[in-house]
């Protein structure tokens, strides 16, 4: 799974992918709980990974080890909640190992979701695949790069024609993608439409007299 994935790091320490997305949470968010990290990581990661408190809680207690982040403990009702905040020390870290890993790791995330694409039993796996992981495909597979046009062997011939069909097997999926954003996206507005004729049908006015007789 991609969040095991080791890469090198801060004092040549090696971080996990789920090491660096959670410190990454940890400094877009000015104080955050184990419990909240959880529940946005499974929001965002539905049906492909879910974060489990045997597995941040533990992370968590080494990144504090590791001084990357800073643990604020306060009570609310009745229950000892803890906070973490990342250290100037972990946003160095973090720094260091986005510089180092960032473009591997966009290579590593693209090689990983295009192999699976091809394994993906059916469209509904597809559109969940894509929810979680917005990865752009590169207009043309890297290998298409060395491509020799003047070679007209029947070996190069097969290659591109390996690609052609490539592309157009993406083309698909994302038409496909296109139409059904298009239908969900007809049909809210249709919705939105009729609740408004609604709400206007239905809503009083109310007059508002001024009566100076009164005074």
């Amino acid at each position: 799974m991609f969040f095991g994935k080791r890469f090198s790091g801060y004092h040549g320490g090696h971080s996990s992918g789920l090491d660096i997305l959670v410190l990454s949470m940890i400094k877009n968010n000015d104080g955050i709980s184990g419990y909240e990290i959880i529940q946005k990581i499974n929001r965002k990661f539905k049906n492909v990974w879910r974060a489990s408190s045997g597995t941040i809680y533990p992370l968590l207690n080494r990144l504090a080890e590791q001084q990357f982040v800073d643990i604020e403990e306060k009570t609310e009702n009745n229950r000892l909640k803890k906070i973490y905040r990342i250290t100037k020390r972990g946003i160095e870290g973090l720094k260091k190992v986005l510089e180092n890993n960032l473009q591997p790791n966009i290579d590593t995330l693209g090689d990983y979701i295009q192999t699976v694409l091809k394994a993906i039993p059916s469209k509904k796996h597809f559109e969940q695949m894509f929810s979680c992981f917005p990865y752009t495909f590169p207009e043309f597979p890297r290998h298409a790069k060395k491509i020799d046009e003047s070679d007209y062997t029947s070996d190069n011939i097969e290659r591109i024609q390996s690609i052609v069909q490539e592309l157009e097997e993406k083309k698909k999926h994302f038409t496909d993608r296109i139409n059904m954003l298009d239908e969900r996206l007809e049909k809210y507005k249709s919705i939105l439409e009729k609740l408004k004729n609604e709400r206007e049908k239905h809503t009083r006015v109310i007059p508002i007299i001024d009566d100076d007789e009164d005074f």
